[in-house]
């Protein structure tokens, strides 16, 4: 996808990924937004995310990022207890977490703070994410992701699984712990508006919202995605070769996939059950044509079984059903 393909696009969110701050400068990043504003089209409130990772930011470093355009700040947190980062194999520890979380929330300027929570590892109970919350939710955080423990191939977790280590809490309590945090955060005013996602009302991420809702996305750099609506492209992870394309005035290498009409449908469905809002025939029906008969009579019978409310149009999950959003896509999808 050449730059001419995105001409007239129009840009809700930019975000910069990869924990940032130890790589980029203030003035880098106000040069690339410079550079984005003269290329596409911008919203008045342009949502500008920078990842970073505790102990990477100070409180003048973090009001430059603000002046120069960022206006969420996204914490890989993962954990507020030290024997759940040393488990992880984190480099910050609980004060640097909570550090963090003071540095971004004091910052001069407007700017909304999300966390990203890990759950799912040995020793967790109700009692111990209590203190975590308790912690957390002194800060009021915009939004807060909570992702599942999994493992990386080559990573020292991995290792420690093959030499029999139990490195994961049952799924059946992980979901009683998720079921749990989401009563605590329902009383603390967030809405659950995706799968690994809450937010303060009004406080969603729209790049996360974006992915879900199959908008249109450019990404730079080395690994970063790409999607048109149909066409998904990645670049490669060589950052020689993505640099050396660059100065020749060239694409950098990447690969990609053409998606069929019936693996839309299927992405659309998928994408929509992890949403809080749900599926909505209408949305469905402008995109696809009429939908299927014998939904029906499966949103009825996975509205009985306690996982979400269907009133005809709409199936929207509740917090268990968005817990099995994926097993109720592939009895949706048949």
């Amino acid at each position: 996808m050449r730059s001419r393909d995105w001409r007239g696009f129009h840009l809700g969110s930019v975000y910069f990924g990869g924990g940032t701050p130890s790589l980029l400068t203030p003035r880098a990043v106000q040069e690339i937004l410079d550079a984005i504003k003269a290329e596409f089209a911008i919203d008045s409130n342009l949502e500008v995310t920078l990842e970073a990772n505790p102990g990477t930011i100070d409180q003048a470093k973090c009001e430059d990022f603000i002046r120069a355009g960022i206006n969420r700040l996204s914490l890989g947190i993962q954990a507020l207890d030290d024997g759940r980062l040393h488990f992880l194999g984190r480099i910050h520890d609980h004060a640097e977490g909570v550090e963090a979380l003071r540095i971004a929330r004091n910052a001069a300027g407007e700017v909304k703070v999300s966390t990203d929570l890990m759950i799912g590892t040995p020793g967790e109970s109700v009692q111990s994410w209590d203190r975590e919350l308790d912690a957390l939710l002194s800060y009021k955080p915009d939004g807060i992701s909570f992702y599942s423990l999994t493992l990386e191939e080559g990573t020292q977790l991995a290792e420690r699984a093959e030499k029999g280590e139990n490195v994961y809490l049952p799924a059946e309590t992980t979901v009683d712990l998720l079921l749990h945090i989401g009563d605590r955060l329902k009383e603390a005013g967030y809405c659950h508006y995706e799968v690994s996602n809450w937010a303060l009302t009004g406080s969603e991420s729209r790049h996360n919202l974006h992915y879900w809702h199959r908008g249109k996305y450019l990404g730079l750099g080395p690994s970063a995605h790409s999607f048109d609506g149909k066409k998904r492209r990645w670049n490669l992870a060589i950052l020689t070769a993505y640099r050396k394309a660059l100065g020749a005035g060239q694409l950098p290498p990447s690969e990609s996939e053409t998606l069929s009409r019936d693996e839309v449908r299927s992405e659309w469905v998928y994408l929509s059950l992890r949403l809080g809002e749900g599926l909505d025939y209408a949305e469905y029906e402008r995109e696809f044509g009429e939908a299927p008969g014998y939904w029906k009579v499966m949103f009825e019978k996975i509205s009985r079984m306690g996982l979400g409310d269907f009133d005809g149009r709409r199936f929207k999950p509740n917090d268990r059903g968005l817990l099995l959003a994926d097993e109720i896509a592939a009895r949706v999808l048949g």
